[in-house]
This record gives C-alpha cells, sequence and structure tokens, in this order.
C-alpha cells in the first residue's frame, strides 16, 4: 500500500511539474502563425507579435529597441553578442516541408529557429537549429546552419503589431516579408517545384493512390503539359488508359495521345486519338483534337476531323467553328468563310457572333485567322 501511494503521488507531482494552464502570451504578444505553399511544399512561420505602442521612431536604430547588429544580452557570453528574435516572446520558428533556397542560398527541409541582426544598410537572416528558447538569450552562432544578406524597405504606413506576410509569389517562389512600424525586411525564398512534385507522384503512384486511374489520368497530366519527366509521365498515362485497370476513356486516352505527340510519336498519338474520338462524348473534344493539328502544322488532319465530327454531331456550331480555324490553316480562306457564314447564324450569343464577323473580314484579306 505504502509503494502505491509512493507511485500515486509521483505521478501526480510528475503532472504538476509538466501541466500547463493556457494562458494569454506574456506581455499582451499574440501568437501566430501564417502557412503557404509553393508547389506543394509546405511553409510555417510561428511567431508572437509585439506592438509598436507609442514608440513610433524609437523601434529600429541604436539606442532602441531593436538596436544595430548583435546588440542582444547573451546569457552565455554575458556580452550583447545576441541577433533580435525576430518577433517576441519565444523564438521565431520557421519551417519548410522540402529543401529550399534562400536568397540563392540553400536550406534542407526543417525547422529554424529564425532570428535577425539589423546593420546600417542591410539586415542579416539567421537560421539557427536552435528552436526551443525564450527569445536569443542563449543564441550560439556555433548553431546557425545558414545566414543571408538582404535589404530593408520602408513603408509609406507604420505597422502597429509585427507581422509576416508572403508576397510577390510566383510558380516556384515567393517572398517572405517582415513587417514592422516603418520597415519590412524581405527575403526569397525559392522551390524546385517540378523535382518535388516529380518524386511526390513517383512515390504515391506506387502506393494504393496510385490504383485509382483518375489520379494516375491526373498526374501524368501535368507532366505532360508542361513536357517534363515524359517517359514516365507516358508510363503513367498507358496505365491510366491502356493498363488491367485502365480507364478506356475520351480524356485518358487523348491524355496519352498528348504525350506521345511531346514526344513527336505522331502515329503513335494519332492511332490513339483516333480511338479517343470513337469515345468523345461532345463535338468540342473533335474541335478541341482539331486545334492541337493545327498548333502542329497538320492542317489536312484537322479538317479530317472537323469534318469525322460533323459525321458525327451533325451540322452544329461548334464544328462548323471549328472548321473555320481548320480550313484558314490550309490556305483554303474560301472554304473557311463558307463555315464561318454557316456558324454565325448558330452563334449562341452576340459576342460569339462578333468574333465571326471578325474572322469573316480577316479571311476576306487573304488573312489566317489562326
Amino acid at each position: 500500500m505504502k509503494n502505491l501511494k509512493l507511485l500515486l503521488a509521483l505521478i501526480f507531482t510528475a503532472n504538476i511539474a509538466f501541466a500547463q494552464f493556457d494562458l494569454p502570451p506574456v506581455g499582451g504578444n499574440p501568437r501566430a502563425t501564417i502557412i503557404e505553399e509553393v508547389g506543394i511544399t509546405s511553409i510555417t512561420i510561428n511567431y508572437s507579435r509585439p506592438d509598436v505602442n507609442g514608440r513610433e521612431g524609437k523601434i529600429w536604430g541604436t539606442g532602441n529597441l531593436v538596436p544595430t547588429g548583435f546588440s542582444s544580452g547573451n546569457f552565455i557570453t554575458n556580452k550583447p553578442t545576441s541577433p533580435w528574435r525576430a518577433g517576441a516572446n519565444e523564438t521565431t520558428k520557421i519551417s519548410f516541408e522540402h529543401d529550399v533556397k534562400i536568397e540563392g542560398k540553400d536550406l534542407k527541409a526543417g525547422t529554424y529557429g529564425l532570428f535577425i541582426a539589423m546593420g546600417n544598410n542591410n539586415a542579416t537572416i539567421i537560421f539557427s537549429s536552435q528552436t526551443e528558447a525564450w527569445g536569443s538569450f542563449y543564441y550560439e552562432e556555433k548553431n546557425d546552419i545558414l545566414r543571408v544578406d538582404v535589404k530593408p524597405m520602408s513603408l509609406d504606413k507604420s505597422v502597429e503589431y509585427l507581422k509576416y506576410e508572403f508576397i510577390e509569389h510566383k510558380e516556384k517562389s515567393c517572398t517572405i516579408a517582415l513587417q514592422w512600424e516603418k520597415l519590412y525586411i524581405p527575403f526569397k525564398v525559392e522551390v524546385d517545384v517540378e523535382k518535388i512534385v516529380y518524386a511526390s507522384a513517383k512515390e504515391q503512384a506506387n502506393g494504393y493512390k496510385g490504383f485509382n486511374t483518375s489520379n494516375m489520368v491526373v498526374a501524368s497530366q501535368y507532366f505532360i503539359s508542361k513536357g517534363i519527366y515524359l517517359e514516365e509521365a507516358i508510363k503513367w498515362a498507358e496505365r491510366a488508359s491502356l493498363g488491367n485497370n485502365g480507364q478506356r476513356s475520351y480524356g485518358a486516352l487523348s491524355n496519352l495521345a498528348n504525350g506521345y505527340y511531346k514526344m513527336n510519336k505522331v502515329a503513335k498519338g494519332d492511332s490513339v486519338m483516333n480511338e479517343a474520338l470513337i469515345l468523345a462524348t461532345n463535338p468540342n473534344q473533335f474541335v478541341a483534337f482539331a486545334r492541337t493539328l493545327i498548333t502542329q502544322k497538320r492542317a489536312d488532319k484537322a479538317i479530317e476531323t472537323g469534318l469525322a465530327g460533323q459525321k458525327k454531331y451533325g451540322d452544329v456550331f461548334a464544328i462548323n467553328n471549328g472548321l473555320i480555324n481548320a480550313y484558314s490553316a490550309k490556305g483554303d480562306f474560301k472554304k473557311a468563310i463558307e463555315f464561318a457564314e454557316k456558324a454565325i447564324k448558330q452563334a449562341p450569343n452576340e459576342g460569339a457572333k462578333k468574333q465571326i464577323e471578325g474572322q469573316i473580314t480577316k479571311l476576306k484579306e487573304g488573312k489566317d485567322i489562326n
């Protein structure tokens, strides 16, 4: 019984030691988290937001709240050898799901403590392996993983509460900016999106998601449309449309045909598209393929496709409108005008009608409308 009481006492004491009340942050500095993705790479920043609180003009620079250089007190060195914590309270943390480049320099996937040392005309952004600390009082340079220098910029209006924002977001990069008072400090993050997406898709293709043919169509379509990793993408497209669980549909087969065309395997592409068009469910699919053929400089095949669509769906607007482009690409402007005059009577709205009127004008001038 005594041993049991002792055990219960130890458990109770441990719970008291490690359990914490959920209380507002110290100093009234709100906690914040922002998350955004570049491609499929998640970037997360956890920080606390100090306010200006009437200290405008006293935030940045020597003798102010965020002094120049490594000027915060350090409990290890007992000297001003720590950078600014880039926020308030606990160390600001930034996480990258995959490897990135910061201002052109490599940084591995992971979570880092984010610190800043302000210069006179620059700011040194520091990514440290120290992530669990209060401020930068125990900062040690040996834990630095990466340092980059950037140029702070002025703001027209004062930002009361410090904040981080994702700005200038592009397909393969973004800029993250710390903004506070009348200053913002930007740094660029670049992601090798295509390589990361390919690695992820390849792994998923071998898992249970790969047994869903729709997934395989979408994955292969992404790389085929970009013209990258084509050999693997075509294997996925073949698996999605021709494999044991293949999806014998216009979408799956036309996607495979596009892959063959990207690889300059024209005969294979035509063969698959012939089968796809048998499974077509609307005239726009014939028109879309005809437009692809026009971009390939294959006007005769585009006309053949348009006439096949006419045979299947009849004398409808979509087909007649598509044949305008096909005959124009051939240089047979007289025939193109003939189909334009038919299509204009079938135009579904004024916008389509005016577009065809403009095409007729160009055709009469002997100009290709494509």
